[in-house]
């Protein structure tokens, strides 16, 4: 199924449902439209989802992305799906793939207070620290049909080394790839993995291997940082890195963390120095300011293989991903006529 029943031939449907629900919860509080949205059940959502069916993708953008097959490189970020409820619903946003997570060896209900601002220049400010309810429920669902034409990743975090082995174990050969999120930043009284030594410790319960694995780090420009990152992670047997995540700020005395167009430049600066850093065939995703075609075609240039986005969908609403593409595609067309 490429397109559902209610399509015009524009590849989005007349009266879309899923477009009606994000307008209700664009106008609700950003904390309580995560709550309510967590709270309705999967197969609500699938069900939807199947009725809305999938928009056709953008032309000339498909590739090949550890194994799996991508059809366009825009796709979305751990953060909205925690525990793999939304599958179906990306499907029909029309997501490149799909990002589910982070997910915690135990269930954990994250820090309080809990915050979700939506700011004016596009961006959010978000302190969840990583609310999970474990990896069961993700098997369960992720061992159910998975949507055709759309790879589903697996973004995992905990709070020991011991732990990213547990839930990487749980998950791996379910996902098409996993992240190894070592950059939450605000996960309060639990700590961190970001120093490149501590990922060695963690890459030593990492096993069996059986699915693909990148490192996700933290938005830095500390270009010496990025190469040991590099280092730790070809050393780890990885296949790439996520560059990055929301960067670390206090927000009315509390960690948070800001996500948005700030941290373009920054992301920008990464995957260029990454990709120097990196051997041949090392992977690499970017994250972070990316909410329009420009932004993206800039990061791939400069050697991105997929992007991926959250908070230009908070503001931007449910096509976002496959509107970037689109957006993506048209500028190739109209820089390559003869491709057209």
């Amino acid at each position: 199924m490429v397109q559902g029943p209610l399509e015009d031939g524009s590849g989005f449907p007349v009266e879309d449902p899923i477009e009606a629900g994000w307008r209700i919860l664009r106008e609700t509080p950003p904390l309580a439209a995560w709550r309510l949205l967590h709270r309705l059940r999967a197969e609500v959502l699938d069900g939807i989802a199947r009725t809305v069916g999938r928009p056709k993708p953008p032309q000339g953008l498909s590739r090949d992305f550890l194994g799996v097959r991508v059809e366009h490189p825009i796709g979305i970020a751990a953060g909205l799906d925690k525990d793999a409820s939304m599958v179906w619903l990306a499907w029909s946003m029309g997501a490149g793939f799909h990002v589910v997570g982070s997910v915690l060896p135990h269930p954990y209900p994250g820090v309080e207070p809990k915050v979700l601002v939506r700011l004016s220049d596009g961006g959010t400010i978000n302190r969840l620290g990583l609310p999970s309810k474990g990896p069961s429920r993700v098997v369960e669902r992720l061992s159910m049909h998975k949507p055709p034409g759309m790879p589903v990743a697996v973004s995992i975090a905990a709070f020991t080394p011991k732990g990213y082995g547990e839930v990487y174990r749980a998950v791996s050969g379910h996902a098409a790839w996993v992240e190894v999120n070592i950059s939450c930043p605000n996960v309060e009284t639990h700590r961190t993995f970001e120093d490149p030594e501590e990922v060695e410790t963690i890459c030593s319960y990492l096993k069996p291997r059986t699915s693909p694995i990148l490192l996700k780090i933290p938005p830095t420009r500390d270009d010496a940082l990025l190469k040991r990152y590099v280092d730790a992670a070809t050393s780890c047997g990885f296949q790439g890195i996520v560059a990055g995540n929301t960067m670390k700020i206090t927000y009315k005395g509390l960690n948070a963390g800001l996500g948005g167009p700030r941290l373009f430049n920054t992301t920008l600066y990464m995957i260029k120095r990454l990709r120097t850093h990196a051997p041949e065939g090392f992977k690499l995703i970017g994250v972070g300011g990316i909410n329009n075609g420009a932004k993206a075609a800039t990061l791939l240039k400069a050697g991105a293989d997929l992007i991926e986005v959250l908070s230009a969908i908070i503001h931007r609403g449910p096509k976002t991903p496959w509107t970037i593409a689109k957006e993506l595609s048209t500028k190739r067309t109209n820089n390559n006529p003869q491709t057209s």
